[in-house]
């Protein structure tokens, strides 16, 4: 698979042309930090767009016709076009064209930037909307760390600790399709102690949080440091007994199972106005 290699002293990231996400994150001791693509998840960190999760039959609806959606969309199964590239970032973009204009009939420009610099990888998104009718998105990424992130490490010991207490109540999705049931934020205290027990339903889903950054550590070693602006929510998910945790910025959620409107007045979409565009960002941090 076609890459680009962007370094930095302390940092390495390789990022697939193939749906525009990063593959590999080593830092100076060569160790590496995103899961390497194997089963049970054969992905890395996939760029989600326009849709998160799913949408009810899978298909969305645009004024009087609806068009076929695939799960998470299809930015991260496109070829995207390198714009600019050196040693230390690459800037891609995915534009609209025929193909794309079959599942989501609205000419868009979406762009993503990595700079690498210290230990810090930054990811910068511009969605542009070229046409002349407002645009609705979601916009997601999906980052799979190793879990646990030293090999000698217990997964039981490993945390997610936000920035701030979360109190907004946390969603489920059954078949990709967000349920109308609310539970406690396991983050209300800040932390999150990473249990395959919590995700034999599937992915912990924080659609508002008041936090814009947290950190992932097993409280002793190497640390992730994730701080996001622009997007919206966080979301956990992992395969129970996989080597892996995704550790998901959101601007969107998946649509209500019983969901039968238009892709614009789906809960939690974003809208760009005709020729506007939306900027959204997030950095990973090797502590």
């Amino acid at each position: 698979m076609a890459s680009l290699v962007l370094r930095d002293r302390e940092i390495s990231v390789a990022v697939a042309l193939h749906g525009a996400e990063p593959v590999s994150i080593r830092d100076e001791d060569d160790h590496e930090y995103l899961w390497s693509g194997e089963d049970p998840w054969r992905r890395h960190a996939p760029v989600l767009f326009p849709v998160i999760c799913r949408v009810p039959d899978d298909r969305v609806r645009v004024g009087d016709r609806t068009y076929p959606m695939p799960q998470h969309g299809f930015a991260r199964d496109r070829e995207w076009s390198v714009v600019d590239s050196g040693h230390d970032r690459a800037s891609l973009v995915l534009v609209a064209d025929d193909e794309t204009r079959e599942h989501y009939p609205y000419d868009f420009a979406l762009a993503v930037t990595y700079v690498v610099e210290g230990r810090s990888l930054s990811v910068h998104y511009t969605v542009e909307n070229r046409g002349d009718v407002p645009m609705p998105f979601d916009l997601g990424s999906h980052p799979a760390f190793v879990w646990p992130l030293e090999d000698d490490q217990p997964r039981s010991m490993h945390q997610v600790r936000f920035d701030e207490p979360e109190t907004a109540p946390a969603r489920r999705v059954v078949d990709n399709l967000l349920t109308d049931e609310r539970f406690d934020n396991p983050a209300w205290d800040r932390v999150v102690t990473l249990n395959d027990s919590w995700f034999t339903e599937g992915a912990v889903i924080l659609p508002e949080v008041a936090s814009r950054g947290l950190v992932y550590s097993s409280g002793a070693g190497r640390q992730v440091r994730l701080t996001w602006d622009g997007f919206t929510g966080i979301t956990l998910w992992s395969v129970p007994g996989a080597r892996f945790v995704c550790i998901e910025p959101w601007r969107g959620r998946p649509a209500p199972a019983d969901y039968v409107g238009e892709l614009a007045g789906k809960p939690g979409v974003a809208v760009v106005a005709p020729g506007g565009r939306e900027e959204l960002s997030y950095a990973i941090e090797l502590l």
